[in-house]
């Protein structure tokens, strides 16, 4: 018999001779030269497997996000700052640097390399500064990328089992466990500092290498490698320990439940990608993980949130105005939790439950939870400082209350397990539960140890009880009336048909009342989001404008003071209104949500948001949302002094008039016609506007001359000709077309023989300009200086400016 019990069997062989008592006052190096090659071998194999298997993984996931990416992008991609075109090569073109070369190598490399190390919980560091500025910065982010630890585990616990030899003990298991876990860090270590990224080198800018290895990742590496190996045989663990088999057990049965949503959630998640949603699909393989459990914890009545950005914290949960979707997920939780349940039954077989299951259950889900909330949440922080310092840091991810919700799942579980299998499993067939039970296995029974009294057939039954449960439940299916009875317990009476009655009647009215429970839950959650949520509001809403129907989509919004063209008659009139809507993308925050709506304007596609406000909320579940912020654009309408106070109509409907030079009105998307008024001599005319495009809405309207002002204003000249005509002395001219003569000698006579030709011209700014296109002829009578009477004739054109004042024309000088 061996010495030391941790260690059986006899010393390894090759150990060499030594003095008597040698062995015992070594244990260690027993223990170490107890294990053979095989296993050491299998330890190393499982860390440097672990480490080859994410980085591959890793690999696979970032070459997927680039092809998706660069498949919905221009056809070229850049590594590194290298420009890699889609086809062709120019032979004679310059070769890229060797900086920028290196850059792209470490990327390619390196970029695998760091997410296995935020896979083992390292973060990913990025500093940099500019010295001319005297900036500097640094940021870090840590997340676990899911699919890379998944496969860096499953393929540890696979070389384990397939290598590792099924003799170890205890200490032994424990020192190959610390080997996997030593190479796998080692691995992680030197590969993510190795293959850090490296930018090239810029003037008056310098970028550290970019890594994610730090205490987090060594730390995280080792349990990681250690755990997978230690737990890829957990019948060691259970060797001889009833309780730990029990809680390993419960512990199988919670990894298939979580597990099997945590795959049903992410396939879904794919197919949305690839058919619904194809933009999501860029930065799916790097996160379907993350997201599966964050959507899984929601399903489980969690939350999830940002906590630290900028002081603000936010939680959500399917309470909070949830979509349909999350509640079918809630749907899923809680039919797998019904199965786990069962299958925690039929893993316990026939064993008298006991009380210290109500801890163990609910205790393991608990650690499960942990585990999500783990994997689930990222963090980051970032600090920069320069002429000021600034810094923070946050969280995003599952909240953290949600292990305490996976906790009183586990206690659901256990009620199952206890109260409704019994009634259950009975009626599912041999077959099933024998299937049931070769997935979960059974729990063992713990064996009574015969007293110095006791027969040696008590013993023997005893023992054969003992064994009998190591296999498949034979208690399922075979005719016992209580399958639930323990070795150790005296059976129960058998029920009376009135008793067997009350219990179906309760059981399906229990059943009636969960389902009605689940179904009134899921038909809420699609009714508040799809029928009163926000998102139909929006439709309905832009519905209304799309059809012209202002007046209900004034009383779905509150309409500012600025909105005169939200008209009925003046949405009417427009051409080109929404059609094809679509709300998108809706984002709510308490009572405030914001709505992207896309449609199609004149064969255009375009895009708008709305924003809501909930107004109330009647029989605790239908919302009431009322539009805060119109789809709509401002009309910038702008024109000349001149038209001042002139009316403004679109549709025939006067909608204002111009003050200071403008006028403004939101508009619906739509194309209008646009008419500004004016007075007795200058109208503005009409012109069209579209709202809804990319640039904003603005019509300017310059005065364009009536009929009235041009015969106004060529008689306002003439009269000016025929005051100058009636004028007899020569210094009284001033405004006039002609001067002279400059010989006469007291009074003259002007006669206007041929009046000029006139042509009135306006300008922008309201003024007008008269001037003569062929000149008028004026003959003048008078006496000279020297007594002589003299007589002549001149010719004058005209170069005359108006301007309008209260309604008259006037000069404008």
């Amino acid at each position: 018999m061996s010495d030391n019990p941790g260690v059986p069997g006899p010393p390894a062989p090759g150990s060499g001779a030594g003095p008597a008592g040698s062995g015992a006052s070594d244990p260690f190096g027993r223990l170490l030269r107890s294990i053979g090659g095989r296993d050491w071998l299998a330890a190393v194999l499982a860390g440097v497997g672990a480490w080859v298997a994410a980085y591959v993984v890793a690999g696979i996931s970032l070459l997927l996000t680039v092809a998706v990416a660069a498949a919905g992008g221009s056809g070229e991609s850049s590594i590194g700052g290298a420009t890699l075109p889609d086809s062709g090569s120019t032979l004679g073109s310059a070769a890229p640097d060797v900086q920028s070369l290196l850059s792209g190598v470490s990327v390619l490399l390196g970029a695998p390399a760091q997410l296995v190390a935020l896979a083992d919980f390292g973060r990913l560091h990025l500093a940099g500064s500019i010295p001319l500025l005297g900036v500097s910065g640094a940021a870090s982010l840590g997340f676990v990328p899911a699919l890379v630890l998944a496969a860096q585990v499953v393929l540890a616990v696979v070389l384990t089992r397939r290598v590792r030899s099924r003799a170890l003990g205890t200490w032994q298991l424990v020192v190959t466990s610390v080997v996997t876990g030593l190479v796998l860090t080692a691995f992680t270590t030197l590969a993510g500092l190795v293959l850090a990224i490296r930018f090239p080198s810029s003037s008056g800018v310098a970028i550290s290498a970019v890594h994610a290895v730090g205490v987090g990742s060594i730390l995280g590496a080792f349990v990681v490698g250690a755990l997978s190996a230690f737990l890829a045989s957990p019948a060691v663990l259970a060797r001889g320990r009833v309780l730990a088999t029990r809680v390993l057990g419960t512990a199988r049965v919670a990894v298939f439940q979580i597990g099997a949503v945590v795959v049903l959630v992410a396939v879904v998640l794919i197919v949305v990608a690839l058919v619904a949603q194809p933009s999501w699909g860029a930065a799916l393989p790097l996160v379907i993980g993350n997201l599966s459990i964050a959507l899984v914890a929601l399903g489980f009545l969690g939350g999830v949130g940002v906590a630290g950005a900028g002081g603000v914290t936010q939680t959500a949960s399917v309470f909070s105005g949830s979509s349909g979707w999350l509640w079918l997920v809630v749907l899923l939780v809680l039919v797998t939790a019904v199965a786990a349940g069962l299958a925690l039954a039929v893993r316990r077989n026939d064993r008298a439950r006991t009380t210290l299951d109500w801890v163990v259950t609910p205790a393991v889900w608990l650690v499960a939870g942990l585990v999500l909330f783990v994997l689930g949440t990222g963090v980051f922080s970032y600090s920069a400082t320069g002429s000021s310092a600034v810094s923070g840091t946050g969280s995003m991810g599952v909240a953290p209350w949600t292990p305490i919700v996976f906790a009183l799942w586990g206690g659901a579980i256990e009620v199952v397990a206890r109260y409704l299998a019994p009634v259950l499993l009975p009626l599912l067939g041999g077959r099933v539960l024998l299937v049931t039970s070769r997935l979960v296995g059974s729990d063992p029974r713990a064996v009574a140890v015969p007293s110095w009294s006791a027969t040696p057939g008590a013993a023997g039954g005893a023992a054969a009880d003992g064994a009998a449960t190591e296999g498949a439940p034979a208690g399922w299916g075979a005719g016992t009336s209580a399958p639930f009875v323990g070795a150790s317990a005296s059976a129960a009476a058998p029920m009376s048909p009135r008793a067997k009655k009350v219990l179906v009647r309760s059981l399906i009215a229990g059943g009636a009342v969960v389902v009605v429970i689940v179904a009134g839950a899921v038909t809420t959650g699609v009714l508040r989001a799809n029928v009163w949520g926000p998102a139909p509001t929006v439709r309905n809403y832009v519905d209304a404008i799309a059809r012209g129907d202002a007046a209900t989509a004034e009383d779905m919004s509150e309409v500012p003071d600025d909105a005169a063209m939200l008209d009925a008659t003046v949405l009417k009139s427009a051409e080109n209104r929404p059609s094809d809507v679509r709300v998108g993308r809706v984002t709510t925050a308490g009572d405030r949500a914001t709505a992207t709506v896309t449609y199609t304007q004149g064969g255009k596609n375009r895009s708008g948001q709305v924003e809501l406000r909930r107004t109330g909320t009647s029989w605790l579940v239908k919302d009431e949302w009322r539009v805060t912020t119109p789809l709509a654009d401002t009309v910038s309408i702008t024109a000349a002094s001149a038209l001042e106070g002139a009316p403004v109509s679109v549709g025939g409907k006067r909608i204002g008039k111009i003050s200071d030079g403008s006028f403004r009105s939101l508009a619906y998307p739509g194309t209008y016609s646009v008419q500004v008024g004016g007075s007795k001599y200058f109208t503005g005319g009409t012109k069209t506007v579209s709202v809804g495009a990319s640039t904003s809405p603005y019509v300017d309207f310059e005065p364009k001359a009536t009929k009235q002002l041009t015969t106004d204003a060529e008689a306002f000249v003439t009269d000016q000709i025929t005051a100058c005509a009636a004028k007899t002395d020569v210094s009284a001219l001033d405004g006039c077309p002609w001067y002279g003569p400059y010989d006469a000698d007291g009074a003259v006579k002007y006669r206007v023989t041929t009046m000029p030709e006139l042509k009135v011209e306006t300008s922008g700014s309201g003024s007008v300009q008269v001037t003569s296109t062929s000149d008028g002829v004026v003959a003048y009578d008078y006496k000279s200086f020297f007594g002589d009477a003299g007589h002549d004739e001149d010719s004058f054109d005209v170069y005359e400016y108006l301007k309008v004042e209260d309604g008259k024309l006037v000069a404008g000088y």
